[in-house]
């Protein structure tokens, strides 16, 4: 079920603060903002720990069988797995990575989406990685976004032919998403 960010409420000059008016502005944005679980803001971060394989020079959403934290169950690992479902509308700050399996040929890259469309400026590429070593991108931007919005990491590769992606290490996929603003 969505929520709302709670609002500190105004007084008139004379008028007395009390625990019910306290307990429901200043502690409550206190809460929303240090809180943990659904007592604060939503936040979540996934991570991939089984590889996938990313066809020859195409945009794939990445999946996230794995989570750090999901406060508010926007995402899951069974279903859409690539998708955190957005609880609280606002601007929320987006972290994405992937990393990709050793491989010497072409290029690597990563971006942000909501609802599949790009997101201007997450768009992220490396030359070429090693035969000899995995690569990590990462991708940070901040999107305005409406309940039940979605977003997703995306990777590409055009070694020529499908390339896997590292998974369960410090050079897996993730995706972190924080709610920082109505």
């Amino acid at each position: 079920m969505p929520r709302t960010p709670p609002v500190i409420a105004s007084q008139q000059p004379g008028n007395y603060l009390t625990g019910a008016l306290w307990n429901a502005s200043v502690k409550a944005m206190g809460d929303w903002c240090l809180g943990s679980g659904t007592n604060g803001a939503p936040r979540f971060r996934g991570y991939a720990t089984v590889a996938q394989a990313l066809s020859n020079d195409t945009w794939t959403p990445l999946t996230l069988d794995s989570e750090f934290f999901d406060s508010d169950n926007g995402h899951s690992t069974t279903t859409n797995t690539s998708r955190f479902v957005v609880p609280v509308a606002g601007t929320w700050d987006v972290t994405g990575s992937v990393g990709f399996a050793a491989n010497g040929t072409a290029n690597r890259a990563v971006r942000i989406t909501v609802n599949g469309a790009a997101v201007t400026g997450s768009f992220v590429k490396t030359s070429s990685a090693t035969a000899a070593g995995s690569c990590g991108l990462v991708t940070v931007c901040q999107v305005v976004c409406a309940v039940n919005d979605y977003i997703e990491v995306q990777g590409n590769q055009n070694s020529g032919g499908a390339l896997n992606t590292n998974a369960g290490s410090d050079v897996c996929s993730s995706l972190g998403c924080f709610w920082f603003s109505g």
